[in-house]
């Protein structure tokens, strides 16, 4: 669960994209093609593709150029230990129970069984030096200097129109059942006060503190998901 808060959450704020001038392609990684199977994955694509694909571009690439600390957590995210650390949280009796919530409900979770395979889901290509023309870049009001992974996930959640994504989760919650039932849970008292007291748990104090010194924050990042749930109706 806390995967599924944080799966959106990163994958509005770590998302990595290649573009050419005045072209926007939003690239999907190769080895990324079997985690879209998984139909929660999609849903979470869903959300974050309603943030416009210049302004997506824009964010990823002047953070990941311009900004050191966002780049080495981009860059941790391709690690043995980023997986190391992912396996330990998943492997945490918290986690568990998290997940077992979902598959009790008849939620696929392969998706979400790690931040891993959050991480493979959401994430897109990254942006390669003089992919972007900043020069054409497009105008940006109240634009915040990215200074860290989650000042990147700010800007990119604050990019994501309310009214289309309301409309979006309207839609879902109609026609797709695995979705709603997930939408049910996490926007559920019982799921946040689960997701707090996993943050709290001691088996997540090492492999969190790690993710933390390479500049991830996922308590604030689970926040930022938590606050975007609660942008939809209610169910």
């Amino acid at each position: 669960m806390l995967r599924l808060s944080i799966v959106v959450a990163f994958c509005l704020l770590a998302t990595h994209c290649g573009a050419h001038k005045k072209i926007v392609k939003v690239v999907e990684p190769a080895d990324c093609a079997a985690a879209a199977d998984v139909e929660l994955c999609r849903d979470f694509r869903d959300i974050r593709n309603l943030i416009d694909a210049n302004t997506l571009v824009y964010y990823i690439s002047s953070g990941y150029f311009q900004d050191e600390s966002f780049r080495k957590a981009m860059d941790f995210v391709k690690t043995d230990q980023f997986k190391s650390v992912s396996k330990q949280i998943a492997e945490s009796n918290a986690y568990q129970k998290l997940l077992q919530r979902f598959s009790n409900a008849g939620i696929n979770t392969d998706s979400i069984a790690s931040i891993a395979n959050i991480f493979d889901c959401l994430m897109l290509s990254m942006p390669k030096y003089g992919d972007v023309d900043y020069s054409d870049s497009i105008e940006m009001q109240s634009l915040v200097v990215p200074r860290s992974l989650q000042d990147v996930a700010t800007n990119l959640m604050n990019a994501i129109p309310r009214s289309d994504f309301r409309k979006l989760i309207n839609e879902k919650l109609r026609n797709n059942s695995e979705f709603a039932k997930f939408y049910r849970i996490v926007r559920s008292k019982s799921f946040k006060r689960e997701v707090k007291k996993l943050f709290a748990t001691y088996q997540l104090k090492y492999p969190l503190s790690v993710l933390k010194r390479h500049h991830i924050d996922l308590v604030k990042l689970a926040k930022m998901a938590n606050q975007i749930f609660e942008w939809g109706p209610s169910y």
